[in-house]
């Protein structure tokens, strides 16, 4: 490996190295790593994608873009360091490594690798001794791999939205939290059952219970996010946690305690046969969506902070205070919150967000005690699409 330069990154207080490296070199560095990011995105797999070419132009002596690395270790200090040390360094604590930026890349080489190693031929050596250019960042803190990570990916096989949003709030998916199961990208599952949650949508109604508004979030404050979080302290991060856990507890009680208030009622038949599809036939297709759950998050953010709710204990009171709902109420309810999105789908130019504020109604009228329709969830999918009228369209 050759140390060419290295440069400080002021945004993420750690410094960046430019090397080059030999094939056969970087082989060893990463194989054993090239996995254990936790935040990098899945493999690429498609015959069409730009990667199935890569092999060939690997061949050929095609220079492709620099790969980039960071070096968690807090081992050396970089700025001290000479660069004979930080390439030692790089070396010895490799498993302390992670790709940023690179890994189809890094898959790619590895793979022509093993099928030059089965043709027994003269370009395996010649591929392994052909250089490519590697960047890493010594003294990179989990925020800072993250920024670099979502300014890096760029391509044209970006990240999803998901699993960026993933990736910020990681600690958050990692803590145990009583009868809730929290689904992930990277688990490649769905969350079937009433109590699992896709982790995305939790951390959106999470921050719509900060925020009070359930507008989703886009890349642009998910960057926000990244600095507001990295001026956290661990003490009120931590603190931050224990407010999820109780916002994620709150939204699977409602959950489940009105879908075994349901049992198998369903939305009216009539409604199928005339508009086929409808926003969710049951209380889970309805209420684990990202739409509501961001609508339960707002409205429980306004109520809390109106002193109308003391705090997410009393909402969860409130909700296993209902303790009846027979067939016909069920399938009403059902009906109801069907028909409300159905208006919404046909009158609004954002049909998300208009979804996403009615459900703050929803949940505004259900649990205020000054509403006609508290504790009252027929009445409440229809109140509320009347408050979303009154204010958008003056009905």
């Amino acid at each position: 490996m050759k140390i060419l330069s290295k440069l400080f990154d002021q945004k993420i207080s750690a410094y960046n190295v430019l090397a080059e490296i030999e094939v056969a070199e970087y082989e060893t560095l990463i194989k054993e790593i090239v996995y254990s990011n936790e935040f990098q995105r899945r493999r690429v797999r498609s015959s069409k994608s730009v990667y199935s070419l890569l092999k060939s132009d690997l061949l050929e002596g095609c220079v492709i873009p620099s790969i980039f690395l960071a070096l968690t270790s807090d081992e050396i200090d970089a700025e001290d360091a000479s660069f004979d040390d930080i390439s030692d360094v790089l070396v010895r604590k490799k498993s302390d490594l992670v790709i940023l930026d690179g890994l189809q890349r890094t898959l790619n080489i590895l793979e022509l690798l093993e099928d030059l190693r089965e043709r027994q031929g003269d370009e395996l050596e010649r591929f392994e001794k052909s250089t490519l250019r590697l960047e890493f960042y010594v003294g990179i803190n989990r925020i800072g791999i993250l920024y670099r990570m979502l300014t890096l990916n760029t391509g044209q096989t970006p990240m999803s939205l998901r699993q960026q949003i993933e990736m910020l709030y990681l600690d958050y998916a990692d803590r145990k939290i009583a009868d809730v199961l929290i689904v992930k990208e990277a688990d490649g599952k769905t969350a079937k059952e009433v109590n699992e949650y896709i982790f995305k949508d939790l951390i959106e109604g999470y921050l719509a219970y900060l925020e009070k508004s359930p507008l989703p979030i886009d890349r642009g404050r998910l960057l926000e996010d990244i600095a507001a979080i990295d001026k956290l302290s661990k003490k009120n991060q931590a603190a931050d946690i224990d407010l999820f856990e109780q916002f994620c507890t709150s939204l699977n009680t409602f959950v489940s305690h009105v879908n075994s208030l349901c049992g198998d009622s369903g939305v009216d038949p009539k409604f199928l046969k005339d508009h086929g599809k409808p926003f969710g036939e049951s209380v889970p297709e309805i209420f684990k969506r990202s739409q509501s759950i961001a609508g339960y998050g707002a409205a429980l953010g306004r109520l809390i902070d109106m002193e109308v709710v003391s705090d997410f204990a009393s909402a969860n009171i409130l909700t296993e205070s209902i303790l009846e709902l027979d067939e016909e109420e069920s399938a009403m309810f059902l009906t109801n919150v069907n028909e409300s999105l159905l208006w919404l789908k046909t009158h609004s130019k954002k049909i998300g967000n208009a979804q996403r504020e009615y459900f703050v109604w929803f949940f505004r009228e259900f649990f205020n005690p000054d509403s006609d329709s508290f504790k009252d969830l027929v009445l409440a999918a229809e109140s509320a699409l009347n408050k979303y009228k009154s204010l958008n369209f003056g009905d």
